[in-house]
Protein backbone atom coordinates (compact mmCIF):
# COMPACT_ATOMS: atom_id res chain seq x y z
CA UNK A 1 0.00 0.00 0.00
CA UNK A 2 1.54 3.02 -1.00
CA UNK A 3 -0.23 6.19 1.39
CA UNK A 4 -1.99 6.16 4.65
CA UNK A 5 -5.19 6.62 4.75
CA UNK A 6 -8.00 6.43 7.25
CA UNK A 7 -11.42 4.25 7.22
CA UNK A 8 -14.51 4.84 9.39
CA UNK A 9 -16.76 1.59 9.88
CA UNK A 10 -19.98 2.04 10.87
CA UNK A 11 -21.83 -0.93 12.55
CA UNK A 12 -24.49 -0.03 14.94
CA UNK A 13 -24.43 -3.47 16.57
CA UNK A 14 -21.90 -3.93 19.17
CA UNK A 15 -20.80 -7.28 20.23
CA UNK A 16 -19.30 -9.58 22.43
CA UNK A 17 -17.68 -12.35 20.90
CA UNK A 18 -17.36 -15.46 22.67
CA UNK A 19 -15.12 -18.71 21.12
CA UNK A 20 -15.68 -21.89 22.10
CA UNK A 21 -13.15 -24.67 20.51
CA UNK A 22 -13.84 -28.46 21.07
CA UNK A 23 -12.49 -31.44 19.36
CA UNK A 24 -16.23 -33.43 19.08
CA UNK A 25 -19.43 -31.65 20.31
CA UNK A 26 -22.94 -33.82 20.85
CA UNK A 27 -26.14 -31.81 21.11
CA UNK A 28 -28.33 -32.84 24.08
CA UNK A 29 -25.25 -33.23 25.94
CA UNK A 30 -23.23 -31.80 28.49
CA UNK A 31 -19.97 -30.79 26.17
CA UNK A 32 -17.11 -29.00 28.06
CA UNK A 33 -13.89 -27.65 26.61
CA UNK A 34 -10.86 -24.94 28.75
CA UNK A 35 -10.25 -23.68 24.89
CA UNK A 36 -12.16 -20.38 24.71
CA UNK A 37 -11.61 -16.26 24.64
CA UNK A 38 -13.73 -13.21 24.30
CA UNK A 39 -13.20 -10.79 22.01
CA UNK A 40 -15.38 -7.14 20.98
CA UNK A 41 -17.08 -7.60 17.54
CA UNK A 42 -19.72 -6.49 15.56
CA UNK A 43 -19.05 -6.33 11.88
CA UNK A 44 -18.03 -2.83 12.28
CA UNK A 45 -15.19 -3.38 14.71
CA UNK A 46 -14.51 -6.78 12.61
CA UNK A 47 -13.66 -4.47 9.47
CA UNK A 48 -11.55 -1.65 11.44
CA UNK A 49 -9.37 -4.32 13.24
CA UNK A 50 -8.75 -6.15 9.86
CA UNK A 51 -7.50 -2.57 8.61
CA UNK A 52 -5.45 -2.15 11.52
CA UNK A 53 -3.46 -5.77 11.17
CA UNK A 54 -2.42 -4.19 7.76
CA UNK A 55 -0.83 -0.90 9.95
CA UNK A 56 -4.05 1.69 8.56
CA UNK A 57 -5.67 3.73 10.08
CA UNK A 58 -9.77 2.85 11.15
CA UNK A 59 -12.15 4.00 13.78
CA UNK A 60 -15.36 1.96 14.19
CA UNK A 61 -18.49 3.83 14.74
CA UNK A 62 -21.10 2.28 17.53
CA UNK A 63 -23.22 2.54 20.46
CA UNK A 64 -22.41 1.60 23.66
CA UNK A 65 -24.83 1.02 26.50
CA UNK A 66 -25.05 -1.70 29.70
CA UNK A 67 -23.47 -2.67 32.39
CA UNK A 68 -20.79 -3.88 30.19
CA UNK A 69 -19.68 -0.98 28.19
CA UNK A 70 -15.95 -0.99 30.67
CA UNK A 71 -15.62 -4.09 29.46
CA UNK A 72 -16.01 -3.62 25.90
CA UNK A 73 -14.11 -0.55 25.99
CA UNK A 74 -11.32 -2.39 27.32
CA UNK A 75 -11.29 -5.36 25.25
CA UNK A 76 -11.61 -2.56 22.36
CA UNK A 77 -7.91 -0.91 24.14
CA UNK A 78 -6.21 -4.71 24.50
CA UNK A 79 -6.58 -4.16 20.79
CA UNK A 80 -5.90 -0.86 20.24
CA UNK A 81 -8.31 -0.68 18.27
CA UNK A 82 -9.85 3.29 17.89
CA UNK A 83 -13.60 3.48 18.73
CA UNK A 84 -16.03 6.46 18.02
CA UNK A 85 -19.27 6.08 20.15
CA UNK A 86 -22.52 6.86 22.04
CA UNK A 87 -24.18 5.88 24.91
CA UNK A 88 -27.02 4.37 24.43
CA UNK A 89 -30.12 2.46 26.85
CA UNK A 90 -29.28 -1.07 24.91
CA UNK A 91 -26.77 -3.13 26.31
CA UNK A 92 -24.43 -4.70 24.59
CA UNK A 93 -25.92 -7.95 22.85
CA UNK A 94 -23.46 -11.25 22.79
CA UNK A 95 -22.92 -14.25 20.62
CA UNK A 96 -21.29 -17.75 20.76
CA UNK A 97 -19.26 -19.08 18.21
CA UNK A 98 -18.78 -22.90 18.37
CA UNK A 99 -15.15 -24.23 16.81
CA UNK A 100 -15.67 -27.87 16.01
CA UNK A 101 -12.31 -28.98 14.69
CA UNK A 102 -12.80 -32.80 13.68
CA UNK A 103 -15.75 -31.56 11.69
CA UNK A 104 -14.09 -28.03 10.48
CA UNK A 105 -17.21 -26.30 11.55
CA UNK A 106 -17.66 -22.98 12.82
CA UNK A 107 -21.13 -21.88 14.09
CA UNK A 108 -22.37 -18.65 15.01
CA UNK A 109 -24.83 -18.21 17.90
CA UNK A 110 -26.39 -15.09 17.48
CA UNK A 111 -28.72 -13.01 20.10
CA UNK A 112 -30.54 -10.33 19.14
CA UNK A 113 -30.29 -6.71 20.34
CA UNK A 114 -32.32 -5.04 22.59
CA UNK A 115 -33.38 -2.23 20.47
CA UNK A 116 -32.29 1.70 21.40
CA UNK A 117 -34.36 4.27 22.24
CA UNK A 118 -35.71 7.10 20.30
CA UNK A 119 -33.13 9.88 20.38
CA UNK A 120 -30.55 7.10 18.86
CA UNK A 121 -30.89 8.03 15.80
CA UNK A 122 -29.71 11.77 16.48
CA UNK A 123 -27.16 10.71 18.34
CA UNK A 124 -25.56 8.88 15.62
CA UNK A 125 -25.93 11.22 12.99
CA UNK A 126 -24.61 14.17 14.84
CA UNK A 127 -21.75 12.27 16.03
CA UNK A 128 -20.94 10.74 12.35
CA UNK A 129 -21.18 14.43 10.48
CA UNK A 130 -18.72 15.59 13.14
CA UNK A 131 -16.55 12.45 12.35
CA UNK A 132 -16.70 12.80 8.68
CA UNK A 133 -14.04 14.87 6.97
CA UNK A 134 -11.23 13.13 8.95
CA UNK A 135 -11.54 9.71 6.56
CA UNK A 136 -11.30 8.76 3.51
CA UNK A 137 -13.68 5.93 3.12
CA UNK A 138 -16.43 5.11 4.44
CA UNK A 139 -18.21 1.44 5.42
CA UNK A 140 -21.54 1.01 6.49
CA UNK A 141 -21.56 -3.26 7.57
CA UNK A 142 -24.38 -4.99 9.68
CA UNK A 143 -27.94 -5.30 10.37
CA UNK A 144 -28.90 -2.03 12.50
CA UNK A 145 -30.01 -2.77 15.71
CA UNK A 146 -33.73 -2.11 16.12
CA UNK A 147 -35.41 1.39 17.14
CA UNK A 148 -32.97 3.61 14.58
CA UNK A 149 -34.62 5.47 11.97
CA UNK A 150 -35.22 3.65 8.32
CA UNK A 151 -33.09 6.41 7.04
CA UNK A 152 -30.41 6.58 8.68
CA UNK A 153 -27.91 4.77 6.77
CA UNK A 154 -29.21 6.42 3.30
CA UNK A 155 -28.68 9.91 5.19
CA UNK A 156 -24.58 8.48 6.31
CA UNK A 157 -24.46 7.62 2.40
CA UNK A 158 -25.32 10.79 0.92
CA UNK A 159 -23.14 12.87 3.32
CA UNK A 160 -20.41 10.82 2.70
CA UNK A 161 -20.79 10.89 -1.05
CA UNK A 162 -21.49 14.76 -1.17
CA UNK A 163 -17.88 14.91 0.86
CA UNK A 164 -16.35 13.26 -1.90
CA UNK A 165 -15.62 10.14 0.51
CA UNK A 166 -15.25 5.84 -1.10
CA UNK A 167 -18.70 4.58 0.62
CA UNK A 168 -18.73 0.30 1.04
CA UNK A 169 -21.87 -1.11 1.92
CA UNK A 170 -22.21 -4.63 3.41
CA UNK A 171 -25.86 -4.15 4.38
CA UNK A 172 -29.22 -5.43 2.99
CA UNK A 173 -32.94 -4.77 2.98
CA UNK A 174 -34.03 -1.78 2.70
CA UNK A 175 -31.07 -0.20 4.32
CA UNK A 176 -29.47 -0.74 0.96
CA UNK A 177 -32.30 -0.67 -1.52
CA UNK A 178 -32.80 3.35 -0.08
CA UNK A 179 -29.04 3.88 -0.07
CA UNK A 180 -28.93 3.07 -3.80
CA UNK A 181 -29.52 6.81 -4.93
CA UNK A 182 -27.09 7.98 -3.23
CA UNK A 183 -24.75 6.39 -5.51
CA UNK A 184 -22.32 4.01 -3.25
CA UNK A 185 -19.09 3.05 -4.88
CA UNK A 186 -19.43 -0.69 -4.09
CA UNK A 187 -22.42 -3.23 -2.85
CA UNK A 188 -20.66 -6.09 -1.29
CA UNK A 189 -24.13 -8.47 0.41
CA UNK A 190 -23.87 -12.31 0.42
CA UNK A 191 -25.79 -14.02 -2.28
CA UNK A 192 -28.55 -15.11 0.43
CA UNK A 193 -28.85 -11.12 1.44
CA UNK A 194 -28.52 -10.05 -2.34
CA UNK A 195 -31.79 -12.22 -3.28
CA UNK A 196 -33.42 -11.12 -0.48
CA UNK A 197 -33.02 -7.80 -0.94
CA UNK A 198 -33.88 -7.54 -4.97
CA UNK A 199 -35.79 -10.64 -5.60
CA UNK A 200 -38.73 -10.27 -3.23
CA UNK A 201 -37.56 -11.98 -0.06
CA UNK A 202 -36.16 -14.90 -2.08
CA UNK A 203 -34.66 -17.72 0.32
CA UNK A 204 -30.90 -18.82 -0.92
CA UNK A 205 -29.16 -21.06 1.48
CA UNK A 206 -25.18 -19.96 1.83
CA UNK A 207 -23.90 -23.78 0.82
CA UNK A 208 -26.71 -24.28 -1.72
CA UNK A 209 -25.45 -24.66 -5.64
CA UNK A 210 -26.82 -21.15 -7.06
CA UNK A 211 -24.76 -21.76 -10.36
CA UNK A 212 -28.13 -21.73 -11.57
CA UNK A 213 -28.83 -17.72 -10.24
CA UNK A 214 -26.52 -16.43 -12.54
CA UNK A 215 -27.92 -14.85 -15.42
CA UNK A 216 -30.69 -13.43 -12.73
CA UNK A 217 -27.81 -11.73 -10.95
CA UNK A 218 -25.53 -10.27 -13.50
CA UNK A 219 -28.74 -8.94 -15.07
CA UNK A 220 -29.47 -7.44 -11.68
CA UNK A 221 -26.35 -5.87 -11.25
CA UNK A 222 -26.19 -4.65 -14.20
CA UNK A 223 -28.89 -2.84 -14.10
CA UNK A 224 -27.92 -1.67 -10.86
CA UNK A 225 -24.99 0.11 -12.29
CA UNK A 226 -26.86 1.35 -14.55
CA UNK A 227 -29.08 3.40 -12.55
CA UNK A 228 -26.74 4.25 -9.46
CA UNK A 229 -23.01 3.86 -11.14
CA UNK A 230 -22.36 1.21 -8.19
CA UNK A 231 -20.47 -2.16 -8.34
CA UNK A 232 -21.38 -5.46 -6.86
CA UNK A 233 -19.33 -7.98 -5.46
CA UNK A 234 -21.95 -11.04 -4.12
CA UNK A 235 -19.98 -13.59 -1.60
CA UNK A 236 -21.35 -17.46 -2.05
CA UNK A 237 -19.52 -18.57 0.62
CA UNK A 238 -17.80 -21.98 -0.59
CA UNK A 239 -18.42 -20.88 -3.88
CA UNK A 240 -16.57 -18.47 -6.42
CA UNK A 241 -17.70 -14.95 -5.85
CA UNK A 242 -19.59 -13.00 -8.67
CA UNK A 243 -18.38 -9.22 -9.41
CA UNK A 244 -19.80 -6.68 -12.39
CA UNK A 245 -17.54 -4.25 -12.40
CA UNK A 246 -19.50 -1.64 -14.40
CA UNK A 247 -18.02 -3.27 -17.66
CA UNK A 248 -18.50 -6.98 -17.41
CA UNK A 249 -20.11 -9.72 -14.82
CA UNK A 250 -17.36 -12.26 -13.81
CA UNK A 251 -16.44 -14.55 -11.10
CA UNK A 252 -13.51 -14.98 -8.79
CA UNK A 253 -12.66 -18.74 -6.64
CA UNK A 254 -11.71 -18.82 -3.65
CA UNK A 255 -8.47 -19.10 -2.45
CA UNK A 256 -7.85 -23.16 -1.17
CA UNK A 257 -6.47 -22.78 2.05
CA UNK A 258 -6.78 -25.10 5.72
CA UNK A 259 -9.84 -23.65 6.97
CA UNK A 260 -9.68 -23.38 11.14
CA UNK A 261 -12.14 -20.51 11.92
CA UNK A 262 -14.27 -18.97 8.95
CA UNK A 263 -15.92 -16.12 11.49
CA UNK A 264 -15.31 -12.79 10.00
CA UNK A 265 -13.75 -14.07 6.50
CA UNK A 266 -16.52 -11.54 5.13
CA UNK A 267 -15.40 -8.50 7.34
CA UNK A 268 -11.91 -9.38 6.26
CA UNK A 269 -12.88 -9.36 2.61
CA UNK A 270 -14.56 -6.07 3.19
CA UNK A 271 -11.74 -4.79 4.99
CA UNK A 272 -8.67 -5.87 2.30
CA UNK A 273 -10.99 -4.77 -0.35
CA UNK A 274 -11.85 -0.97 0.72
CA UNK A 275 -7.70 -0.26 1.47
CA UNK A 276 -7.15 -1.89 -2.01
CA UNK A 277 -9.50 0.81 -3.73
CA UNK A 278 -8.19 3.87 -1.63
CA UNK A 279 -5.06 2.90 -2.88
CA UNK A 280 -4.86 1.85 -6.27
CA UNK A 281 -8.81 2.24 -7.17
CA UNK A 282 -8.53 -1.17 -9.50
CA UNK A 283 -11.55 -3.51 -8.47
CA UNK A 284 -10.52 -6.80 -9.83
CA UNK A 285 -7.22 -6.51 -7.50
CA UNK A 286 -8.50 -5.08 -4.63
CA UNK A 287 -10.85 -8.21 -5.11
CA UNK A 288 -8.22 -10.07 -5.11
CA UNK A 289 -6.46 -8.42 -1.99
CA UNK A 290 -10.23 -9.05 0.06
CA UNK A 291 -10.25 -12.61 -0.64
CA UNK A 292 -6.15 -13.03 0.60
CA UNK A 293 -7.60 -11.90 3.85
CA UNK A 294 -10.73 -13.53 4.15
CA UNK A 295 -8.10 -16.90 3.57
CA UNK A 296 -5.57 -15.39 6.32
CA UNK A 297 -8.29 -15.15 8.14
CA UNK A 298 -9.85 -18.28 7.64
CA UNK A 299 -6.23 -20.58 8.49
CA UNK A 300 -6.35 -18.63 12.38
CA UNK A 301 -8.21 -19.47 14.88
CA UNK A 302 -7.91 -16.30 17.36
CA UNK A 303 -8.74 -13.23 15.18
CA UNK A 304 -7.51 -11.03 17.65
CA UNK A 305 -4.81 -8.65 17.17
CA UNK A 306 -2.51 -8.91 20.23
CA UNK A 307 -2.06 -12.62 20.21
CA UNK A 308 -2.57 -15.64 17.91
CA UNK A 309 -3.58 -18.98 19.31
CA UNK A 310 -3.96 -20.62 16.29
Amino acid sequence: MKHAKSILTVCLNPTFEKTLVFDSFYENEVNRTADYFLLPAGKGINVAREIKRHGFEAAAFTHLGGSRTDEFLQLCGQESIKLEYFIVDSPIRSCINIIHNRKRTSTKLVEESLPVDIHASKQAFDLYISLLNKFDAVVITGTKTAGYADDLYPKMVKEAKNAGKLVVLDICGTDLIDSLPFKPDIIKPNLSEFMFTFENGCRVLENQDTEGLRDKVCALTENLYARYGTKSIISRGKFPLWVYDGHSFYEMPNIDVPVVNTIGCGDALTAGLTLSLLDEGDLKKAVIFGMDCAAQNAQKLYHGLKKDKS
